[in-house]
C-alpha cells in the first residue's frame, strides 16, 4: 500500500495508469484502520471518500473537504490478505482485511483496514474485487469500457467525468506526463 501518491491535485479523482481499467467507483465510503503500524500518523481516525476498484488495485481518495494527512492510498491485490465480509448486528456490512506496505510506499509494516459502504454495496464490491484479484494473479486482468486509444498517458477518473493526459493534452493541476509516462506534481 502506498499513501499520498494516487490522487489528482484537487483530490477529486484518482490517477489511473496506462493499461489499467476502472471496474467500479463507490462514493461515500468510510475507511478506518483498527490495527495500525506504529509511528505513522496516516492511519488515525476514520476517513471518508471515494473508492476505485481497478483491474490491478484499490484506490481510496479522501474527500477534498477533509483535512487529513492521508489524501489517497492504493492497495495492490498482491499486498492484500484475509479479506472478509463482516456483518455486525447493528451496523452496516463492511469489508475487513490486512494490507502490507509497498516498497517506497510512505510507511512500513502492515495494517488491518475496514471499508464501510454508507450507501451499501460491500458484498458486490468484494465479489468483483475477488474476481479482479484472481484475474490479475493469472495475468489476465479484468477490463471495462475505458480501453486505451491513442498515445499512452495517464487517465484521470473523477466524479464529473474522465480525461486522458499525455504530452499533447496537459493534465489538470500542473501534472506533467513525460516521454517515459511518469508524472510529477
Amino acid at each position: 500500500m502506498t499513501v499520498y501518491q494516487n490522487h489528482t491535485e484537487n483530490r477529486r479523482g484518482a490517477v489511473i495508469s496506462y493499461g489499467e481499467s476502472v471496474l467500479k467507483q463507490c462514493q461515500d465510503v468510510k475507511l478506518s484502520f483498527p490495527q495500525q503500524p506504529e509511528g505513522s500518523n496516516f492511519f488515525s481516525g476514520t476517513k471518508r471518500g471515494t473508492l476505485f476498484l481497478t483491474s490491478h488495485r484499490i484506490i481510496f481518495v479522501t474527500s477534498h473537504s477533509v483535512s487529513d494527512p492521508m489524501f489517497s492510498f492504493m492497495m495492490p491485490f498482491d499486498l492484500m490478505s484475509n479479506c472478509t465480509i463482516e456483518q455486525p448486528v447493528f451496523a452496516r456490512i463492511y469489508i475487513k482485511g490486512t494490507i502490507q506496505a509497498a516498497p517506497d510506499g510512505g510507511w512500513k509494516g502492515q495494517a488491518t483496514f475496514k471499508l464501510a459502504f454508507r450507501k451499501g454495496g460491500a458484498i458486490k464490491f468484494r465479489q468483483l474485487m475477488m474476481k479482479a484479484a484472481s484475474a490479475a494473479a493469472h495475468r489476465v486482468p479484468l477490463a471495462s469500457v475505458n480501453y486505451w486509444f491513442g498515445v499512452p498517458g495517464l487517465y484521470f477518473i473523477t466524479g464529473q467525468g474522465s480525461m486522458m493526459c499525455n504530452q499533447e493534452v496537459p493534465c489538470p493541476g500542473g501534472l506533467v506526463v513525460s516521454k517515459s509516462q511518469e508524472w510529477a506534481p
